[in-house]
C-alpha cells in the first residue's frame, strides 16, 4: 500500500529469486496475493475452530457453518470493496433521484448519504484504493471471525 500511495499505478517489476530461478513480479499485484494469503489463512482458522483436531464431538452442521463463514465474509469483502465506489457513481445519483421523487423520505437519506460521499470522494484515487484494499480483507477477516467461531459450551443434562 506504501508502494502505491507513494508511487501511483506506475508499472514496476521487481525480480524475485527463488531457489535460483529468478522470476519478475509485477508490484501491483502485491496487494491481490495479500488478499489471497488473508482469505486462505482465515478459511483455515475458521475451518480449525469448527473442525478440533482433538477428540471434541465433531459438530453436524459443522459444514453449514463453514459455509456460511466463507459466504458472509466474501460477500462483506466484496460490499466494502465496491460499494463506496457504486455510490459515486452518477448511475447511483441518478436512480437514488428517481426514486426520492415518488418516496419523500429517500430525499433526506440521499442527502446525508451525499455529504458523507463528498468527503470520502474528496480523497485522492490512490488513498481510495488504498483504504479501500485495506479496510475490504480487514472486515473479511473480521466477519470469518465472527461466524467462525465456536457455538455455545453444550448444556450438561442433570
Amino acid at each position: 500500500m506504501l508502494y502505491i500511495t507513494s508511487h501511483g499505478f506506475d508499472l514496476k517489476a521487481e525480480n524475485f529469486s527463488v531457489a535460483g530461478s529468478s522470476f519478475p513480479v509485477q508490484l501491483q499485484w502485491l496487494p491481490v496475493v495479500g488478499v489471497v494469503i488473508v482469505a486462505f489463512v482465515a478459511l483455515y482458522e475458521v475451518s480449525a475452530r469448527i473442525f478440533p483436531r482433538r477428540g471434541i464431538e465433531i459438530d453436524p452442521l459443522g459444514g453449514l457453518r463453514l459455509l456460511r463463514a466463507v459466504a458472509f465474509s466474501l460477500a462483506l469483502f466484496v460490499c466494502v470493496l465496491y460499494v463506496p465506489y457504486l455510490i459515486g457513481s452518477n448511475w447511483f445519483w441518478a436512480r437514488l433521484s428517481e426514486l426520492s421523487r415518488s418516496v419523500s423520505q429517500v430525499q433526506s437519506f440521499g442527502l446525508s448519504l451525499l455529504s458523507t460521499d463528498e468527503s470520502v470522494m474528496a480523497l485522492s484515487p490512490l488513498w481510495q484504493y488504498s483504504l479501500s484494499q485495506t479496510l475490504a480483507p480487514a472486515a473479511m477477516v473480521l466477519s470469518a471471525w465472527a461466524f467462525g467461531r465456536g457455538g455455545r459450551r453444550p448444556r450438561k443434562q442433570r
